[in-house]
């Protein structure tokens, strides 16, 4: 499995992310996720607070992408993996507590994302396979 290491922590952190999924039918979707965070060396969160295309299609096909990038030093990370809905236990206890605090509707859920694959989409990586 893919590791978040350090270095991509830090480009990652306080940046905006997008997500991308798909229907069943391989329809895509893309959107942003201001709540999108490192967990930990294997798994990225976000809140899911809309519970509209994206939660939909994540219940569906769990298969996501997250584009987070940093325009200003031309570095852009995609992680690629398999999304987990969390509606209760800690996890999602600390991400409801977070967003009531930043005055914004509780979460529907915490999605969990299990990295397996990274990539550099900046330059000049483009495209090149980091993990």
């Amino acid at each position: 499995m893919a590791k978040i290491t350090e270095e991509m922590k830090a480009m990652v952190k306080g940046q905006q992310a997008f997500v991308a999924t798909a229907t069943p039918d391989g329809i895509p979707s893309v959107a942003p996720k201001g709540s999108t965070r490192i967990l930990d060396d294997e798994h990225i969160i976000f809140a899911e607070s809309a519970g509209k295309r994206t939660f939909e299609n994540i219940k569906m096909n769990p298969k996501v992408a997250i584009i987070i990038g940093d325009t200003s030093k031309l570095q852009c990370l995609r992680f690629s993996g398999t999304a987990e809905i969390i509606t209760e236990g800690p996890l999602f206890e600390k991400s409801t507590e977070s967003m009531k605090k930043m005055g914004v509707p509780a979460p529907h859920a915490v999605i969990k994302v299990k990295v397996e694959e990274v990539y550099d989409c900046g330059a000049p990586g483009f495209g090149k396979r980091l993990d």
